[in-house]
């Protein structure tokens, strides 16, 4: 129980109490003052008139003594008055029936006023004649503390309630600070570093909540400092110093990792773009003047390529940029390039005159299986061929040879748009389980869902379809569909054997609004089995939609479920992300994972993210391992693990799997 619980029953209970005990005090001296009053009212009467029927008892006329008697009487509140005679014979008496009980008789029990009567010794002729006694009506006392207690009641009910009010608003207010203490507590285990403001106005609790501030700030300090070095150290190795493109280095490990993809074949273009006559101008306008237009055209390079899902660029070597595009077609690949062509001679540096300067375009086409090596080799021919014709060319290689890579050559379908509709509105989707095993224990952490569709009798893995759902704007409905068939599987099994499992999110449902509300919706009504949910977004999507991923982050999280980053590091973007995102796991690229046996950097970058996510109580995973060192040496790394072919195939049973 909190301590501000606590001390709110033991003050509502004091105050009760409080309330309590004055009502009661208040109540019994009412009591006793009243029964003080019936007394004194019944032995003024008693004496009163035992004088004023002296004479007429004395002379026995008993008539004049009943007159006398009856006036008195009816005009008081008693309850019995009587006169005997000397021997004790009685002379005169009057009672009065109790009227209908207008008092609860509980009241009556707990207050019990003791009635004391009034006693007179009637005289004559100095000799004692008769006793006269009288007895107050104690039901009208019983009345008048009902109406007292009712109206004391409402009284200190009306000051309990507003005095209980008036606590819970300080209590309130002094555990406010409190709790933001335990909320940044809380959030600096998450890595958060946000400071508490206002300061509260008790002493006390301000120079706690002030040195709690101070300890933030430092640790953000600590933590910025670290993943700061960590970049610069990635950055060196990764990241082209001038352009802040990722250099030749990170393209090939990108290109490698790709194309020879299991799970996500390549398909799609290579362009290479060449700046002839940069050593011309550096010698004409200086070496600064020749890194700023090397600047500018990775800028422009980089920003007509944005809106191609999962692209790579990069400046590969001295005045040679390339990047990848995935999921096009020959048209659209085309398309992109000679966009990116024109805004680049578009640049007032180029059109300098002598400067002698000229762009030429190499472009390869990669069909599902292509070959890495090849595809550069394509890529670098189509632009010496480039350069060779003059300048401003844009040359595609062998271009007749290739048809629509996005059209799986498996399945002859004549219309992919009807059928992939078809497919979503008929649920004809079948998943594949891949375990993600424990780098600690080798048990299965959870397993990821990999969709598969069947054409014509072939299983199509997602790698072949996905790129078509995607140009035809089929994504949205594709994931919400993906989403029930997986919770229906998991609702299926037997509780006790459930285990979590990943599901992919395409970066253009993050994007979208409608989805997002969706899903948070659609996984809260299924709260048995949210928390064995792990959506996986892959990490371009941080970048292009930070503030919607955010939001579907924290909407999951409270609805149970989790949400993952997927191929992490691939597009050179801060870690700082990691401390404002509520993530469960990260995973870090095939890239990073194909040579970590022989790449001491790729094996410094891991190792360092090993530590930024564990401070921030973020797993880490890798995918794609594919031999027993990379296993071992990720084991050694420390990270939570892994998953790969060499751990496991994925398979249509989730118990073989």
């Amino acid at each position: 129980m909190t301590l501000k619980r606590q001390l709110f029953i033991v003050l509502t209970l004091l105050l009760l109490l409080l309330l309590a005990g004055i009502f009661a005090v208040t109540i019994n001296h009412a009591r006793d003052y009243v029964q003080q009053q019936m007394h004194a009212h019944a032995q003024d009467t008693a004496t009163s008139l035992g004088l004023s029927i002296a004479t007429d008892l004395g002379k026995k006329d008993v008539a004049m003594v009943e007159t006398m008697v009856d006036a008195i009487f009816d005009r008081g509140y008693y309850r019995e008055l009587t006169i005997h005679g000397p021997e004790g014979d009685l002379l005169v008496s009057r009672h009065l029936d109790p009227p209908p009980k207008r008092v609860p008789q509980w009241f009556i029990n707990w207050l019990s006023i003791d009635a004391v009567p009034g006693v007179s010794e009637v005289s004559y002729d100095w000799q004692i004649i008769g006793k006269l006694r009288v007895m107050s009506d104690s039901d009208q006392a019983y009345r008048q503390l009902w109406r007292s207690a009712n109206q004391t009641f409402i009284l200190f009910f009306s000051v309990g309630a507003i005095a209980w009010v008036a606590m819970v608003f300080i209590l309130k207010k002094v555990f406010t600070p409190l709790e933001e203490l335990e909320r940044q507590a809380e959030a600096i285990c998450q890595k958060d570093f946000s400071v508490q403001q206002p300061l509260p106005k008790t002493r006390e609790l301000r120079r706690v909540v002030q040195a709690m501030n101070r300890m933030t700030r430092q640790l953000k300090i600590l933590f910025d400092e670290q993943v700061v070095q960590i970049e610069q150290v990635r950055n060196q190795a990764y990241v082209d110093s001038v352009s802040g493109l990722g250099n030749g280095r990170f393209f090939s490990a990108q290109l490698e990792a790709r194309v020879h993809s299991t799970e996500e074949p390549f398909n799609g273009a290579l362009a290479r773009i060449q700046l002839t006559g940069l050593l011309e101008y550096n010698e004409e306008f200086g070496k600064a003047a020749g890194d700023e237009l090397l600047k500018q055209i990775g800028k422009r390079w980089r920003q007509s390529m944005d809106d191609v899902e999962g692209h790579c660029v990069a400046r590969v070597s001295g005045a040679r940029f390339a990047a990848l595009l995935p999921n096009v077609n020959l048209d659209q690949a085309k398309t992109k390039v000679r966009e990116a062509l024109t805004v680049i001679n578009e640049l007032p540096m180029l059109t300098q005159g002598g400067s002698g300067l000229s762009v030429s375009v190499g472009m390869s086409f990669c069909a599902i299986g292509g070959d890495a090596r090849l595809l550069e080799a394509q890529a670098n021919s189509a632009l010496n061929e480039a350069r060779q014709t003059g300048s401003d060319v844009f040359v595609v290689f062998d271009e007749t040879t290739h048809g629509d890579p996005l059209s799986p050559q498996l399945a002859q379908v004549g219309d992919w748009e009807s059928h992939l509709k078809s497919i979503i509105n008929q649920k004809q989707v079948s998943f594949e389980f891949q375990p993600v095993l424990s780098c600690v224990d080798q048990s299965v952490m959870h397993y990821e869902a990999l969709a598969r569709i069947d054409v014509q009798g072939e299983l199509l893995n997602a790698g072949l379809f996905i790129p078509l759902v995607e140009r035809y704007g089929l994504e949205e409905s594709f994931d919400q569909m993906i989403v029930r068939a997986v919770i229906e599987t998991l609702e299926q099994q037997p509780a006790v054997e459930r285990k979590p499992i990943a599901v992919n999110i395409a970066p253009h449902s993050v994007r979208s609004e409608d989805f997002i509300d969706w899903l948070i919706t659609k996984v809260g009504h299924h709260g048995s089995v949210a928390s064995l949910l792990i959506f996986e977004v892959p990490e371009i999507t941080v970048r292009l939609s930070h503030g919607k991923l955010r939001r579907l982050a924290e909407g999951l999280k409270s609805a149970g479920a989790k949400l993952s980053i997927d191929h992490f590091g691939t597009t050179n973007s801060s870690f700082g992300y990691l401390s404002g995102l509520p993530l469960y796991s990260i995973k870090v690229d095939q890239s990073y994972i194909r040579d970590i046996r022989d790449n001491l950097d790729n094996q410094f970058f891991v190792q360092s993210l090993v530590r930024i996510a564990h401070s921030r109580n973020i797993l880490l995973t890798a995918e794609m391992v594919e031999q027993e060192v990379q296993w071992n040496l990720l084991r050694s790394f420390q990270l939570d693990g892994a998953q790969g072919y060499y751990l496991g195939k994925p398979t249509k049973s989730l118990e073989a799997a």
